[in-house]
């Protein structure tokens, strides 16, 4: 096995990598929640871009209706916003799962 060969390669690795997450802020997921009462759109790296609620959710007398709307959208959101990071990143990788790797 060439010592050389695999430096390189590593530094390949790391190179796509390191793009990969340069791109996160590139890619978009939309999830809602209430029936798409409340809806976010997230980056890749789990940053709100967008909060939409819905007028027929805005009732005084519920605001603990409205909080856990927006709560359970947000969750949504982080959870596709971290699947489609980690889908982009092993696909800048080749397939390779590098273990440790935070997005």
């Amino acid at each position: 096995m060439d010592i050389q060969h695999l430096m390189r390669q590593a530094r390949k690795l790391e190179k796509a990598m390191a793009d990969a997450r340069a791109s996160l802020d590139q890619i978009a997921v939309e999830a809602e929640s209430g029936g798409g009462l409340v809806k976010v759109k997230m980056d890749g790296r789990c940053n709100l871009l967008k909060l939409e609620i819905d007028a027929k959710a805005i009732d005084p007398a519920d605001k603990g209706m409205l909080e856990d709307l927006v709560t359970a959208a947000v969750n949504a959101g982080a959870e596709k916003a971290r699947a489609a990071a980690d889908e982009h990143l092993k696909k800048s990788t080749g397939g390779i799962q590098v273990p440790g790797l935070p997005y």
